[in-house]
């Protein structure tokens, strides 16, 4: 063995140590805060455990069916009728019209605002600070990161792994129809999509001017089907705006958690504002570049025309960047999230004469943040990134995205997901010996590993976050079995 290799062992083990204590550390700090009442979210703390493990799980479910819905749907479910019969049945539906993009629509909504009611039951603003320093408090707890890093490790990335390694077992377990008619039924109301429509046209006219025609409709609606159409775009541009004066009136008059804790009303609005344009860029470069990363990146005279653009693919599709881009992004996205929570949570502002138990339900667990993220921070930058990605990569802001998402990958600050995750094949999750044969069908794993088509390496589709939105000109990446899902397989069976 030699020299490097053993540095390279040496590092790996101690990332995985590193990522661990932390990991099992804040999810201590998490059930201490719980069980000794302190969440700003009302309740007793056995409401607070309960929603904190419904939530994670919740998530769980989310992330690993889109990994595990991608990864089969283009496979017919029939040969699974007898062996897997919740995986059929939920299959069967998922294959019928648009099916694919209602989910992922539904689960986008459904992940944000799991992850902002579960931000409400993690956050203890008034706990004692164990004579740790406010500014090492601050960074490493009032930020959000204990309740990202749980979520991150066990509640996202392990249950993308577990699917990418059988992901017909996945789509079998129970719970997992009953979480995809929840996002159809998302889906169906139109609030979390017609607003960010609405956006898209104008940003479109504005400052995302594209050179690509968009592409009409040709279908002509009938009248009631229009009319309902309307009607949700007025009732999602209504509830959306009342649900954004009311996270401006908080973080203005210092209600927020953030602003409780000293900061000013300015500096906590500077603050959400950056983590919604980041959490764009990072929802929009991850489609411009699963979209791009098949295709030359010297055609059209890009090099010319968009230079930071064909810097960015360059840099993107060397070796291995495009996965590790998309493990340090699921980490950024989950935090930005939390982070966003901490300036929305406004634990003692008024209510304006509002019933408490209505109250409780349509701000205190959290869609006021929720719907914001998704239209603000979300669904334009995918569907706008898709439209034209070369011009979305072009602006100044996705290279210092990617260059993050690089290096927060290479501390390995996520590993621990691979501990939980050797834990659950080791216990509950039995993985059937044909999987890893059925994914090899799609994929030659020699040649992934040696690195001997390009094309078959990069193929890599997104296991973080939602997205996944077209306009029907590609399927972003999406719609492929991920080089990624083989790599887990491999990775995986060194821990």
């Amino acid at each position: 063995m030699s020299e490097k290799s053993v540095t390279d062992q040496i590092s790996k083990y101690v990332k995985y140590g590193i990522s661990s204590a932390m990991t099992v550390t804040y999810l201590v700090y998490i059930m201490w805060g719980i069980w000794t009442n302190q969440a700003v979210l009302p309740g007793p703390p056995v409401l607070h455990f309960l929603i904190f493990c419904f939530c994670l799980t919740l998530v769980a479910y989310l992330e690993g069916l889109q990994v595990a819905i991608l990864n089969c749907e283009h496979v017919d479910p029939e040969k699974r009728k007898e062996s897997h019969p919740r995986a059929y049945k939920l299959m069967t539906s998922v294959r019928q019209g648009n099916n694919v993009e209602r989910f992922l629509v539904g689960r986008q909504f459904f992940t944000i605002f799991v992850m902002t009611l579960m931000a409400q039951v993690t956050s203890f603003p008034d706990i004692y600070h164990l004579g740790v320093p406010d500014a090492v408090w601050f960074i490493f707890i009032s930020t959000g990161l204990p309740g990202a890093m749980v979520v991150t490790t066990i509640g996202s990335l392990q249950p993308q792994l577990l699917a990418a390694k059988d992901p017909w077992n996945f789509l079998n377990l129970r719970g997992s129809y009953s979480t995809l008619m929840l996002c159809y039924a998302l889906e169906w109301t139109g609030i979390c999509t017609h607003f960010a429509w609405m956006l898209i046209a104008i940003l479109k006219k504005t400052l995302f001017r594209s050179d690509i025609p968009t592409r009409e409709n040709e279908e002509e609606m009938a009248k009631h089907h229009l009319a309902m159409d309307y009607l949700k775009y007025v009732v999602s541009f209504c509830v959306i705006s009342m649900y954004f004066t009311y996270l401006m009136f908080g973080m203005w008059t210092g209600e927020s958690l953030l602003g409780q804790s000293g900061l000013p009303g300015a500096v906590v609005f500077i603050c959400f504002a950056c983590c919604i344009l980041f959490l764009a860029m990072l929802e929009g470069l991850q489609v411009g570049i699963l979209v791009r990363e098949n295709k030359d990146p010297d055609e059209n005279n890009y090099e010319e025309t968009h230079p930071r653009a064909h810097a960015l693919m360059k840099r993107a599709t060397h070796e291995k960047n495009v996965r590790r881009f998309l493990i340090g992004r699921q980490f950024f996205v989950i935090f930005v999230v939390f982070l966003i929570n901490q300036c929305t949570i406004f634990p003692d502002i008024q209510q304006f004469g509002v019933n408490n138990i209505l109250w409780f339900f349509v701000i205190q667990l959290g869609l006021p943040t929720a719907l914001n993220v998704l239209c603000f921070g979300q669904l334009p930058a995918q569907l706008l990134a898709n439209h034209d990605p070369m011009l979305f990569m072009n602006r100044p802001g996705p290279r210092f995205t990617l260059e993050v998402c690089l290096f927060t990958e290479m501390t390995g600050i996520a590993h621990f997901s691979w501990v939980v995750t050797a834990l659950s094949m080791f216990t509950w999750f039995k993985v059937s010996p044909t999987a890893l044969d059925d994914l090899a069908t799609f994929k030659d794993l020699e040649a992934v590993k040696d690195g001997k088509s390009k094309q078959t390496e990069s193929q890599t589709e997104d296991v973080t976050s939602a997205g996944g939105q077209t306009d029907g000109n590609t399927d972003g990446g999406y719609n492929k079995v991920s080089a990624l899902e083989l790599g887990v397989v491999q990775e995986h069976q060194e821990v």
